[in-house]
């Protein structure tokens, strides 16, 4: 059987269009198909390209299972594409969705004037890349502005331990992390497990009943620790 001219896209270089040939089967009125991949163990599971003819031009319009497409009315789907091709062209453009290359080249096979649809696709894509990189500069804007209020915030309680009052945990290690404290795993441990709040010289804690109430040395020693650190960062800072 003699095979068939048609464009599609190609299985080894992404969103390219290439020639390639195959023995087409006529279901309807510019509408074929071909075995493209038969699967070792299921009949059902081979893969069936669908190949459209619009005058003088083949394309491959996509790749189904036989599962898929049984029950599925080939003919009149592929007749309906192939009537609203073009009108289908200028909605995508007119809603600014994406237009495949694969129609550019058949434009282009067709004689037809491609430019318009070729311009399109390149103003889109530079809309979409100056959005992503909007959206990314926002991103980065709010990172910085989270991560500027979580040091004035943790400056505060640092404030406040300083003055001896009472910082919640998490702001604890926040300020043993900033100030590049290392925290035993063990006394971490101890402080998601047991501990609320901490100060200069206290440290408020629950337990479980029945339980021994939790060894606070490695907190009380981090609590030496973050205050003597603080302590030289207000002096230098004061100077």
């Amino acid at each position: 059987m003699k095979k068939t001219k048609l464009l599609r896209y190609s299985h080894s270089k992404l969103n390219r269009v290439v020639w390639h040939y195959a023995e087409l089967e006529k279901v309807g009125d510019g509408v074929y198909t071909y075995l493209q991949q038969k699967d070792q163990y299921r009949e059902e599971d081979d893969m069936i390209a669908i190949v459209l003819q619009l005058e003088n031009v083949f394309f491959e319009q996509g790749t189904y299972s036989r599962r898929y497409l049984s029950g599925q009315n080939i003919t009149a789907a592929g007749t309906e594409f192939l009537a609203n091709f073009h009108r289908n062209i200028e909605q995508t453009i007119r809603e600014g969705r994406h237009l495949q290359l694969l129609f550019v080249r058949i434009y282009e096979e067709l004689g037809r004037d491609a430019a318009p649809l070729i311009r399109y696709r390149e103003e889109r894509q530079l809309r979409l890349q100056q959005e992503a990189e909007e959206r990314e500069r926002r991103k980065e804007d709010q990172r910085r502005q989270a991560e500027e209020q979580q040091r004035e915030h943790l400056r505060q309680a640092g404030n406040r331990f300083l003055a001896g009052e009472f910082i919640s945990c998490e702001d604890f290690i926040g300020l043993c992390k900033f100030e590049q404290i290392p925290i035993p795993i063990r006394t971490h441990g101890t402080l998601h497990r047991s501990v609320s709040e901490l100060s200069r010289n206290s440290i408020r804690y629950g337990c479980t009943k029945g339980k021994a109430s939790p060894k606070l040395d490695g907190c009380f020693a981090l609590v030496e620790a973050l205050y003597e650190k603080l302590s030289k960062t207000t002096d230098s800072n004061s100077r």
